[in-house]
């Protein structure tokens, strides 16, 4: 793992989205797994004001979505897909033939997350994913348990996900869907750049947890990517505040 402690939440968006346009100008047509959250939007921002400015082009890139909801459609605002074309992908030159998302409708989900998941791997794997960490430890939507999984698949998620993802829900439960679809941890291990970001005291208790505990734990999905060959973190102050400073520097 590689760590970069930034001084706040747009500095960590405008590192990120540094990285990102580091690595399409290196490769084009990389293939790019796009998060959803209130983490990454700070960083599509940027990335849409340096495309506007003409410092980047995102033509030749392939992008596939990390996770989507299971039972709500690409249109509905609550949707991932929604989110990329909110936030980042309508505002850019992606071509629309070259953007991917699960089908949260799908009738036969399975065979979806089979299809999906031989769609990435015949472009040769992941080049570059985003992720935040979820207050579980979850890194897309890989939820905690005895056993993750490797490719694309349907999954129960937690109840501290469903209750933190209720604020997109006007603060009701009851509305979150109990099912999402998510890349798995193989196709999290094979992508050749995985960035994690986290801003705000609210991470703090994350950032400790996974740079001070070194095991790698599946009831602790973020642990998996200290084994991750080229994994960098970019993190806040906030977020920095909790962790041995000593146990940060061997990182940065």
């Amino acid at each position: 793992m590689k760590l970069f402690i930034e001084k706040d939440y747009d500095v960590v968006s405008k590192k990120t989205a540094e990285l990102v346009v580091g690595a399409v100008k290196s490769k084009p047509d990389l293939i790019f797994c796009l998060p959803a959250g209130s983490s990454p939007i700070g960083m599509y921002k940027v990335l849409v004001d340096m495309y506007k400015q003409g410092e980047v082009s995102f033509r030749d890139m392939i992008t596939y979505d990390m996770d989507e909801y299971v039972g709500i459609s690409a249109d509905n605002e609550n949707s991932y897909a929604y989110f990329m074309q909110k936030h980042f992908l309508k505002f850019v030159d992606v071509k629309s033939e070259n953007v991917f998302y699960p089908d949260g409708m799908a009738a036969d989900l399975e065979e979806m997350c089979k299809s999906y998941s031989e769609s990435i791997a015949s472009k040769g794997g992941l080049d570059l994913a985003i992720t935040g960490i979820g207050s579980n430890g979850h890194i897309a939507f890989n939820e905690p348990g005895d056993k993750l999984i490797a490719n694309t698949h349907v999954v129960n998620l937690d109840e501290t996900t469903i209750q933190n993802n209720s604020r997109f829900f006007g603060g009701d439960m009851n509305l979150v869907p109990k099912k999402a679809v998510s890349i798995g941890m193989e196709e999290i291990m094979k992508c050749k750049l995985f960035l994690v970001v986290a801003s705000g005291k609210h991470k703090a208790d994350l950032i400790k947890r996974t740079f001070e505990n070194t095991d790698i734990d599946p009831m602790w999905p973020v642990s998996f990517l200290r084994m991750h060959p080229n994994c960098i973190f970019i993190i806040d102050e906030d977020a920095a505040s909790l962790t041995d400073i000593k146990i940060l520097k061997k990182y940065i």
